[in-house]
């Protein structure tokens, strides 16, 4: 037999990448091309979810892999979360400036050097940064205020004025930049109402009234002087006198009425005093009102008010009075001034008022011997004598409250305070 030979079949060796020269290059930029294609799709990723979520219009290249990318995801594909609302936060209201005020460390006690041998004090009243009051000595069996003294609350500093009373003391002294006025007073009352210039304090003063019965208060205004003064058994008369000319008028006349007792107000070129009305009240008594009158045109204005009066204030915007003749029962009330036709609507402030003493920006009164200041603006008020410290309201002029310490009798102890200004 013929042997079969079968033919052996060779199979072509298919090429190997790892074999080849060229593999691990290729290898290399498919793992590049890969990652920046996975890159990119990351990114879009972020873009949509960003503009969907917070809403931020981020611009797409419109082809290549990053245009097809974007037609994979729309906005309704994703989960949209509603971002917190936002809102504006509420101004923080400013604090009153007193809300701050400390009593025992902003009140000062005036402290007069040792060659001033003075122990009594009264009637302070400060102008122009500084403060006059009336000081004095006891002599024979009564205390005489026979020296006016100048305090600069800034320094400390104190002098005595070169003025001196002709009759026993120096009584309700005011001062502006050109004038000095007061009484010169007798220890039963009475006395001279005198005026001197700021400049020439040396000379004679000039004698404006002689003054018979009581010792009336004195307003200054530029150059305009008022004051009530009893003039007979029942009469009592208001006056004002300019400085310039020396010529006194009568204002007003009362007779045998209680608003003859009340103090006139002088201020920016207007006198104000209470009267008597043209109404009565339930009881019979008879309403009150409050007389304007501008010193250069010589107007007289009437405004009606609800309830008694007696020494109103102004500070031109606001009036002030009280309803009683300074007791324990008495009222005070403040009424807008401004805007006001010929009814006051009359706000009260605080009962048991004994004293008190209008400012710019507040009023300054006492009850049960507290000093406090009720400011308009805000329609409120605060202490501003120390707890436990018993205080005798004497004045308040240019942003300052004074008051006598008697807590102690010992001596006379004049405090002040600056009362912080609102805007």
């Amino acid at each position: 037999m013929k042997k079969r030979f079968r033919r052996k079949r060779y199979r072509r060796r298919r090429g190997n990448l790892s074999a080849s020269n060229w593999g691990p290059f290729i290898k290399l930029m498919l793992c590049i091309v890969g990652a920046l294609a996975a890159l990119a799709f990351l990114t879009l990723f972020v873009m949509v979810m960003l503009e969907a979520v917070f809403h931020v219009d981020t611009p797409l290249p419109p082809d290549g892999i990053v245009a097809k990318a974007a037609k994979l995801f729309t906005k309704e594909d994703i989960l949209v979360v509603t971002p917190t609302p936002y809102y504006t936060p509420e101004p923080t209201a400013t604090p009153h400036p007193m809300e701050s005020y400390n009593p025992e460390e902003s009140e000062r006690e005036v402290v007069l050097p040792p060659e001033l041998q003075y122990y009594w004090f009264g009637d302070p009243v400060f102008c122009g940064g500084r403060m006059l009051f009336t000081a004095g000595k006891i002599v024979g069996d009564n205390v005489r205020m026979c020296a006016l003294l100048s305090y600069d609350p800034e320094t400390g500093a104190v002098s005595e004025l070169p003025v001196k009373p002709r009759n026993a003391h120096i009584v309700y002294p005011v001062f502006n930049d050109q004038w000095l006025v007061y009484l010169d007073g007798n220890v039963k009352g009475g006395g001279d109402i005198c005026a001197c210039r700021m400049d020439d304090l040396t000379a004679s003063p000039k004698i404006i009234k002689t003054v018979y019965v009581g010792q009336p208060e004195i307003r200054l205004d530029g150059h305009y002087v008022s004051w009530m003064e009893r003039t007979g058994t029942a009469r009592d008369k208001l006056y004002v006198c300019d400085l310039d000319t020396m010529e006194t008028t009568v204002v007003a006349m009362f007779t045998a009425s209680s608003y003859g007792t009340s103090a006139p107000y002088l201020r920016d070129g207007t006198l104000i005093w209470a009267s008597e009305g043209t109404d009565r009240y339930e009881d019979g008594r008879m309403t009150s009102v409050i007389k304007h009158i501008d010193l250069e045109s010589s107007g007289i204005r009437d405004y009606n008010v609800s309830t008694y009066v007696h020494d109103p204030e102004t500070n031109g915007r606001y009036f002030c009075w009280i309803d009683a003749h300074h007791s324990e029962n008495s009222t005070l009330y403040y009424a807008e001034a401004e805007g006001a036709s010929t009814d006051l609507a009359a706000k009260p402030i605080e009962q048991g008022v004994v004293d008190f003493i209008m400012e710019n920006d507040f009023v300054a009164y006492s009850v049960d011997e507290v000093i406090y200041v009720f400011f308009f603006k805000s329609g409120e008020s605060f202490r501003i004598t120390p707890e436990r410290e018993l205080a005798q309201l004497l004045g308040a002029s240019d942003g300052y409250v004074v008051w006598m310490d008697v807590t102690t009798r010992e001596r006379d102890v004049l405090k002040y305070a600056k009362i912080p200004k609102i805007d």
